[in-house]
């Protein structure tokens, strides 16, 4: 490799890394799961601990498997389908949470609504999709 192309290859390298730096975020082009769960936690509340009672508000964990179909009887092929749909999204919402353990992060004391509707908002942005 010559020193020419290989800095032809960093200048053309750096001008993309530029170019997404200074662009701004696009909005979600379509509607994705994560704006569903959203809608979800809006309409029904959301709540810090899961399945306490017959309440209507619902933890995160419960949202995104009210969303995705898990509880849905259906075959066993797409139930299984539904609960690797439901893992994968609580797992890209625990990397952009920054813990292991979502439940954890939903009941951690003093979370609000709205860091759980900003964390689903950065989800959809990042991961459209899911």
């Amino acid at each position: 490799m010559t020193g020419a192309s290989k800095a032809g290859r960093e200048a053309r390298a750096e001008a993309i890394v530029e170019t997404r730096a200074a662009a701004p975020h696009p909005a979600t082009p379509h509607k994705t799961v994560y704006d569903d769960i959203r809608a979800l936690l809006v309409e029904r509340g959301w709540a810090q601990g899961c399945r306490v009672g017959g309440r209507r508000a619902l933890c995160l964990r419960e949202a995104v498997d009210l969303v995705v179909g898990v509880d849905e009887p259906d075959e066993e092929h797409a139930q299984g389908a539904r609960l690797a749909r439901s893992a994968r999204i609580r797992r890209h919402l625990r990397e952009l949470a920054g813990t292991s353990h979502l439940a954890a992060w939903n009941d951690e004391q003093g979370r609000t609504l709205d860091e759980v509707l900003e964390l689903l908002a950065a989800a959809a942005l990042a991961y459209p999709d899911d």
